[in-house]
């Protein structure tokens, strides 16, 4: 008896030390649990700005010209999540220039170490990354 409840302690302990690194937010020892959400929000991010590239495409063909987020709200191209000019979802920042002919996109993580910066513009579907600061068009591709 006395053994299983030495075996069980140590076993609750184990689990405990489990949770605990896992739950760790410190910047240089990110939790398991936190890096596979943060992989996630980045993962929806580079959907959010294909779906956007898809709005200002069809914003473009239709309207001719491209506009910002309240102007893609407006025109039925995004939904309401996109209603001010700096959306934030899934812990990004979402930031947008719009003239008649052009646009880029930037989307910033909320937390700077909980992901990498992207940069999306008129000129192509590419989405350029950079892990320690705002995203351009100079930056690698994904």
């Amino acid at each position: 008896m006395r053994h299983s409840v030495r075996i069980l302690r140590w076993a609750l302990l184990g689990i405990a030390l489990f949770v605990l690194s896992c739950s760790t937010n410190a910047p240089s020892n990110r939790g398991t649990l936190q890096k596979a959400v943060d992989a996630a929000d980045e993962t929806s991010t580079i959907q959010t700005l294909r779906t956007i590239f898809s709005a200002q495409t069809q914003a473009k063909a239709i309207r001719g010209s491209y506009a910002d987020f309240p102007g893609l709200v407006d025109g039925g191209f995004l939904d309401a999540r996109f209603s001010n000019s700096a959306p934030t979802l899934k812990g990004y920042r979402f930031s947008m220039s719009a003239s008649a002919g052009e646009f880029s996109i930037n989307a910033d993580p909320v937390d700077a170490a909980s992901g990498r910066h992207f940069y999306l513009d008129s000129t192509d579907q590419a989405i350029h990354v950079n892990s320690t600061g705002g995203a351009s068009r100079s930056d690698p591709t994904l």
